[in-house]
């Protein structure tokens, strides 16, 4: 077995630790885009073709293991991030204070609901409502 030496650690152990912290992304990108599972990685395809899709993913912003990877909330192309850039170019020509378009970058909203809330008081409620 590949052991780390030397601040070298061999691709499949990368990808291996990769796939534990970003199993959820693992698992969609392959169903939907290889059309395969993720256990289907030792017995379908070999560990080098597994670590070059990886790579291809990992550099894909409209991936799910890009997005993850990335540290995002949710994916989006390159072409769609060249339309956020447009569109906010276009909504400062036009108005006074424009609202820049989301981005997968920017933090998550803290709300719940129709309404704004706190996490806590969002749990609270849910705990009201299952117990009743």
């Amino acid at each position: 077995m590949a052991e780390e030496r030397e601040g070298f650690s061999p691709p499949i152990l990368t990808l291996l630790d990769t796939i534990e912290e970003h199993r959820g992304a693992f698992e969609y990108d392959w169903r939907n885009r290889f059309h395969l599972g993720l256990d289907s990685v030792p017995l379908v395809m070999g560990w080098g073709e597994a670590w070059r899709l990886f790579e291809v993913l990992a550099n894909d912003p409209s991936s799910q293991v890009g997005c993850a990877m990335a540290g995002w909330n949710f994916p989006l192309s390159r072409e769609g991030l060249a339309l956020s850039d447009l569109f906010d170019v276009n909504a400062r020509a036009s108005f006074k204070k424009p609202k820049p378009y989301i981005r997968p970058w920017d933090e998550k909203p803290r709300r719940f609901g129709n309404r704004s809330m706190t996490k806590e008081q969002f749990h609270a409620l849910r705990e009201r409502a299952a117990q009743n």
